[in-house]
């Protein structure tokens, strides 16, 4: 790769598409102005003090490294308050403070008629901070003792995303450093959980995606988190090990979902850069992302949400996001310019309404990716870390798959949504139409369900329904249903 193209991430981007790109910043900086000056005001009989997300995103009590931090536990994961810190030796910092998880989960997916079953045990710990410093880790036993004739022998009919393979590996092994809750570096085997087109943790998963690398978190204040990412290498779902493959290569073992065209060509690394901004409350933020996948592609994004809460029950949200894309690599260096399937060159918006009362809440979104007649998929997006998963940030991914892994066009989606028992039961239908250029139209029905069983803290019942309606040229119609009971300790 040509060294000077690695000093900025928009380098090759077309001048074209810079302007458009300035254009759509300056108009969400004038809304971010906007709606900061109304926040002040809201906020200005407030007495105490209110933190906005980016103050707390970095402490010693954060864990950005544990995927489970956050969620229902039965135990694990502790808070030592700052009194306790100041009694405490060496010793007891190092070993008596700190984060633990243990996960377990078994899951079952029928794919399009074919019979699949996955479990795994997971263990995350951490250290507490002595001068700043800890040290954690993330060891998967994912079907240790393999299930053999349980599930099918043809790769394609295996459900790759739980996986259905055998992985005993350390998924993170890492150092981290932390300079009061202003500046944070993760270093080694790791996960990245703030980065919209990076795929890391996913709740249906046995277990995680994690880079090889270093991720750097500067809070300057203000309500800014800033972020720097290098990545040389990653670690798919079922691989054992870090490589530079991507979920675009076809591998027979770990991931038959990439493209045929692209074969083993990999990626030698990211690099990412990322600033976010919210106002105290978080009613309002916005954040800005670019991204050099090495052979790959150059992307740069943008989104924001706006919170109108009308009461405590009833409130509207409305959100836009934007971005545009180049390849990365010149000639042969590029892997979709070597696969002769079309250069990457693509642009996209989206707009998102949300409407939430009570236990009720909607979510309205849409799309819209344009490109080069020439280009791949018609103009489509390539996203070298959440293809074949349906985890990128676009507004009208569904559970099974996005614009993302269809082709340039437009897409809608409608995603109603509702919570009970005291919001331990979730249930969120939805539906997605793909009106695609490159490739004939396909639309989506999906249901998820997620059951937190008050009862036994830690103990999940998660549930989903995928149902495609495709062309033959697609492959035809297909399904995917799923049920997972997990245990977070």
């Amino acid at each position: 790769m040509d060294n000077n193209k690695g000093l900025s991430i928009f380098m090759d981007l077309r001048e074209v598409k810079l302007k458009n790109w300035f254009i759509f910043i300056l108009f969400i900086v004038s809304s971010v102005t906007y709606a900061a000056d109304n926040e002040l005001v809201a906020h200005a009989a407030i007495a105490e003090e209110i933190l906005p997300p980016a103050a707390t995103y970095i402490s010693a009590q954060a864990y950005t490294q544990n995927p489970y931090v956050g969620m229902p536990s039965g135990g694990g994961t502790q808070n030592v308050s700052e009194s306790q810190l100041k009694t405490q030796n060496v010793a007891e910092k190092w070993f008596a403070d700190g984060a633990y998880n243990v996960f377990g989960a078994a899951s079952y997916v029928n794919q399009a008629g074919a019979d699949n079953f996955g479990y795994a045990g997971n263990i995350f710990a951490q250290t507490g901070q002595v001068a700043g410093f800890s040290f954690g880790g993330f060891l998967t036993f994912a079907n240790p003792i393999p299930l053999g004739s349980l599930n099918p022998s043809q790769p394609g009919l295996q459900a790759q995303g739980l996986p259905v393979n055998t992985q005993i590996t350390p998924q993170e092994l890492f150092a981290e450093y932390q300079y009061s809750n202003i500046v944070q570096a993760d270093i080694g085997w790791i996960g990245v959980n703030n980065s919209p087109w990076l795929t890391y943790y996913q709740n249906n998963a046995l277990s995680l995606i994690t880079y090889q690398g270093a991720v750097v978190n500067v809070h300057p204040g203000g309500g800014w988190l800033l972020s720097g990412i290098a990545l040389n290498a990653s670690q798919r779902l079922g691989q054992t090990g870090f490589s530079q493959q991507t979920l675009y290569n076809v591998n027979q073992t770990y991931n038959v979902g990439g493209l045929p065209n692209v074969g083993a060509d990999g990626s030698s690394g990211t690099i990412a850069l990322g600033a976010n901004w919210s106002t105290p409350s978080n009613n309002y933020n916005f954040r800005v992302w670019g991204y050099q996948f090495n052979n790959y592609a150059n992307l740069g994004y943008a989104d924001t949400t706006l919170k109108l809460d009308v009461n405590k029950e009833l409130g509207f949200t409305i959100g836009l996001q934007g971005g545009i894309e180049d390849g990365n690599g010149d000639g042969n260096n590029n892997v979709f310019n070597n696969a002769q399937i079309g250069a990457v060159n693509s642009n996209f918006v989206g707009a998102q309404f949300g409407f939430n009362y009570n236990i009720f809440s909607l979510q309205l979104g849409y799309n819209n990716i344009w490109g080069g007649s020439n280009a791949y998929a018609g103009g489509g997006l390539v996203s070298p870390y959440t293809y074949g998963l349906a985890t990128d940030p676009l507004y009208t991914t569904g559970w099974l798959l996005g614009m993302v892994e269809r082709s340039a066009g437009s897409a809608y989606k409608i995603a109603p949504s509702l919570n009970l028992l005291d919001k331990s039961l979730q249930i969120g239908p939805s539906y997605e139409n793909f009106s695609t250029t490159a490739q004939p139209a396909s639309y989506e029905y999906d249901l998820q369900i997620t059951y937190n069983i008050p009862q036994i803290k830690g103990f999940t019942i998660f549930s989903g329904f995928g149902y495609l309606f495709q062309s033959g040229q697609q492959g035809g119609n297909t399904y995917q249903g799923q049920l997972m009971f997990s245990y977070l300790y």
